[in-house]
């Protein structure tokens, strides 16, 4: 099982921080994206752009042009996308659901939201073709799937109160912050993979066409390099 299937924990309150001021430190997006991978603490105000963000994360690996010899990853990137998609569109959700029944009677406001949920049509997740994957423009698929919640979500975290201020329940810089962990995750999985299957090609022995063909076991062409006989690849 990959860890794009792992269940997914709800956000963690950080318990034993100080409440936050409604003035958080002032650090770049950049900045922020490298305290979120260290698991430092940060706040996400209006000027968070997530089409900015998911472009930056992504921008590695469309350089890398191996990625196009490994189509069932970059699904898994997909997947990881997709999930963000339907984990900050469901915030979303909750919140125009919260609009539209904030004049119920308070007994049918939970119910009404989660009826609203439920009617939500959740969108599809992308298709990457194979010209897409070899020309590396996958990546912009991915960052077109998030586009349009990019204002919905800035115009939320603008209008939201900030982490520790809301009690016991995750604030929405939380909820956001854990929904690109799940991106973060998948970025950093398929950097490892990549990068393992590069060091496996070029430490691998080179083989003559005899030794191919006396099909030498793994045991035998280590012990030939042991022997000084197989050169490894540069």
């Amino acid at each position: 099982m990959t860890i794009f299937r792992q269940r997914r924990a709800r956000p963690r309150r950080r318990i034993f921080e100080s409440v936050r001021s409604a003035e958080p430190a002032a650090f770049t997006q950049d900045e922020q994206r490298e305290r979120r991978r260290q698991h430092l603490a940060i706040v996400y105000t209006g000027t968070f752009d997530l089409t900015a963000e998911i472009e930056a994360v992504l921008a590695p690996l469309a350089r890398r042009p191996e990625v196009a010899s490994y189509p069932h990853i970059v699904r898994e990137l997909t997947v990881s996308v997709h999930e963000l998609v339907l984990d900050l569109g469901k915030l979303l959700v909750e919140r125009d659901a919260r609009r539209r029944t904030a004049a119920l009677e308070a007994g049918t406001q939970g119910r009404m939201t989660d009826l609203i949920v439920a009617a939500w049509e959740r969108p599809e997740c992308p298709t990457i073709d194979r010209d897409a994957l070899v020309s590396g423009a996958w990546s912009s698929v991915l960052v077109e799937h998030v586009r349009p919640l990019t204002e919905p979500v800035k115009d939320y975290l603008a209008h939201a109160h900030p982490p520790g201020a809301t009690g016991n329940k995750a604030s929405v810089s939380e909820r956001v912050e854990a929904a690109l962990r799940t991106v973060d995750r998948a970025v950093r999985e398929t950097e490892r993979r990549l990068d393992h299957r590069e060091t496996s090609r070029t430490e691998a022995p080179q083989l003559s066409p005899e030794l191919r063909r006396l099909g030498a076991s793994a045991a035998e062409l280590r012990q030939l390099a042991d022997l000084g006989v197989l050169r490894q690849r540069a």
